[in-house]
């Protein structure tokens, strides 16, 4: 029986972290990778796969942290397991669900090893200074004086109407 991973609509803030089971002397297929996710349409462009070797003397925790906005605190308790991989790790944000609901069902080689919220701090909002809402409004110098919209349409119906009867003259006058 496989697990199922269940994605609520609208999810954001969260990182999961897959380590990718694979045998060095023949590495699997990105696509192959991204495949065994069991999941239906990714942005893909936001998920990372890549070689720890890679980060060279970061640690992972350190890269989730600074890379991904993770807590440290988070990450402490599986600090161990986390720094302790090798190889590939796949990074699956939930920016990559475009705020879709969806049913994941990761296989052979991901293998799923924590799930994260990424640390945001809460958005406040601070009060406007007065200074722009004092004083009185004045008319602009180049705005047009209330219903001249108005008045420029009866004025182009009227010159219509009156091209129009002169063209019907102008063709009687020509039959006659």
């Amino acid at each position: 029986m496989s697990t199922v991973l269940r994605i609520p609509p609208g999810e954001a803030h969260v990182v999961r972290l897959f380590a990718v089971d694979e045998d060095h002397a023949a590495p699997c297929a990105d696509e192959e990778i991204l495949k065994a996710l069991g999941a239906g349409p990714l942005k893909t462009e936001e998920i990372e796969l890549f070689d720890l070797a890679d980060l060279q003397a970061m640690t992972l925790s350190d890269y989730l942290t600074e890379g991904h906005g993770i807590a440290a605190s988070e990450i402490a308790p599986m600090l161990g397991q986390v720094n302790g991989l090798r190889g590939r790790v796949l990074i699956l944000p939930s920016r990559a669900f475009e705020g879709h609901a969806q049913e994941m069902r990761p296989r052979t080689p991901l293998r799923l090893i924590g799930r994260f919220s990424e640390d945001v701090a809460p958005v406040r909002f601070t009060t406007l200074p007065t200074g722009g809402a004092e004083g009185v409004i004045t008319a602009r110098a180049n705005a047009r004086p209330r219903g001249s919209g108005r008045l420029r349409l009866i004025a182009f119906s009227v010159l219509a109407l009156l091209a129009v009867g002169l063209a019907l003259a102008i063709g009687l006058a020509v039959k006659l």
